[in-house]
C-alpha cells in the first residue's frame, strides 16, 4: 500500500504550494497558520485590484486553486500530485479594496485519478458569500 504524506511532508508541500511566485505576488497567507488545511486568506490589494476598487477574477481564481490543492493533499502518497484540468466559478458578489476574503475548499470525493473540490470565498469580517466553485484535480504521478 502506498504511503500517504506525513504531518511534516503535508505541511512542507502546504508551504511550497504557496511559495510559489503568484500567491506569493498577490499576498496569499494560510487562514491558521498552524492549520495550513483550513484554507487561505488574502486582502483586496495591490496587484488584486481591479479599476473599479474590487477583488479581480483572476487573484481569487488562484486563491481558488491553492484552496483547491490544500484540501487534496491529505488524500494523497509521497508518489502523487494533484493538477487543475476542470474548474467552475460563479462570482455572487465583489469584495472591495481593504476587505479581506477568506476561500476554503473541502474535499467532495477522491478516486484513484480524480479528486472532486467545492470551493467558497467569503468577506473574512461577515461570513458573506462572495463566490462559489468547483474544482476537479487530477491525480498524477510527483
Amino acid at each position: 500500500m502506498a504511503q500517504l504524506l506525513d504531518g511534516d511532508a503535508l505541511l512542507a508541500r502546504a508551504d511550497a504550494a504557496l511559495a510559489v511566485a503568484l500567491p506569493d505576488a498577490l499576498g496569499l497567507e494560510f487562514v491558521d497558520p498552524g492549520d495550513p488545511l483550513r484554507g487561505v486568506a488574502l486582502e483586496v490589494a495591490g496587484i488584486a485590484v481591479t479599476p473599479a476598487a474590487t477583488l479581480h477574477a483572476s487573484a481569487l481564481a488562484a486563491a481558488f486553486e491553492l484552496a483547491g490543492y490544500l484540501a487534496v493533499l491529505p488524500t494523497l502518497t509521497v508518489a502523487e500530485h494533484a493538477v487543475t484540468h476542470q474548474s467552475s466559478t460563479q462570482y455572487l458578489r465583489a469584495a472591495t479594496v481593504g476587505q479581506r476574503v477568506r476561500v476554503r475548499a473541502e474535499l467532495v470525493r477522491r478516486t484513484r485519478a480524480l479528486a472532486f473540490v467545492g470551493v467558497t470565498a467569503e468577506r473574512e469580517t461577515d461570513g458573506v458569500v462572495l463566490a462559489q466553485g468547483q474544482i476537479t484535480k487530477s491525480v498524477v504521478a510527483f
